[in-house]
C-alpha cells in the first residue's frame, strides 16, 4: 500500500464558472477533478467558493457520477468534504444523491454534516461525531441496535467517504474494525 498524502487536495469548482449547468459542463469538471487529484491523496475537498448556482443535470453528471463511483470503489480518497455550499447548491446536490441514493460529507464553518442521509444515518454520525473513534459493538450498544445492522450504517457510511475505516486486532483476539470521524 502506497503512502498517503497528507495534504488533503482542494478542487475549486467555482474556477470554472459561477453559474454551472449542463451535463457536457459536468463531465468536463469531473475529468477535471479525476486527472488533477493525486493517486495518493486521503482527503478530497470540493469547494464551491464563487459558485452562485447550478442546475440538476450539472451536478448529476459532476457529484453524482463521482460519489456514484467512490461507492463502489474502496481506496483513496478515503474522506471527501463538500464546502462554501449556498443554500441553493446545497439544495440541488440533495435532490442529486436523493435521486442516487447517495450521501454526502458537508463542511459548515467547523462543523460537519450529512447531505441527503436518511435519518438513521444522521443519527448515527452524530453519535460518531459524539464518540470520534469506535468500533461497530460501540455504535450497537449505544443505539441499542444489532451489531450487524450497526455494521450496515458504518459500511455505507464509510463508502460514502464519510467516515474512515482502519483494520485492528481485537482486545479479546481477533480483526475487528475501528472507525472515526475524518477531522476538518
Amino acid at each position: 500500500m502506497k503512502p498517503e498524502s497528507a495534504a488533503p487536495f482542494l478542487f475549486t469548482v467555482g474556477s470554472h464558472n459561477d453559474f454551472l449547468s449542463t451535463r457536457d459542463l459536468g463531465k468536463t469538471v469531473l475529468r477535471d477533478l479525476e486527472d488533477q487529484t493525486p493517486a495518493d491523496t486521503a482527503t478530497v475537498i470540493i469547494n464551491f467558493t464563487g459558485v452562485v448556482a447550478m442546475t440538476h443535470s450539472f451536478a448529476d453528471e459532476f457529484l453524482g457520477q463521482y460519489y456514484s463511483a467512490l461507492a463502489t470503489q474502496d481506496g483513496n480518497p478515503t474522506t471527501v468534504f463538500v464546502t462554501e455550499l449556498n443554500d441553493e447548491l446545497r439544495e440541488t446536490l440533495t435532490v442529486c444523491f436523493e435521486r442516487r441514493d447517495l450521501i454526502a460529507l458537508e463542511v459548515q464553518g467547523q462543523e460537519l454534516g450529512l447531505l441527503a442521509a436518511s435519518e438513521v444515518l444522521n443519527q448515527t454520525f452524530a453519535l460518531a461525531q459524539e464518540l470520534r473513534t469506535f468500533t461497530a459493538m460501540n455504535i450497537a450498544e449505544h443505539l441499542k441496535i444489532t451489531a450487524p445492522n450497526a455494521n450496515n450504517r458504518l459500511k455505507r457510511l464509510v463508502a460514502a467517504r464519510t467516515l474512515l475505516r482502519e483494520l485492528r486486532v481485537a482486545e479479546r483476539g481477533g480483526k475487528e474494525f475501528t472507525y472515526s470521524v475524518p477531522i476538518v
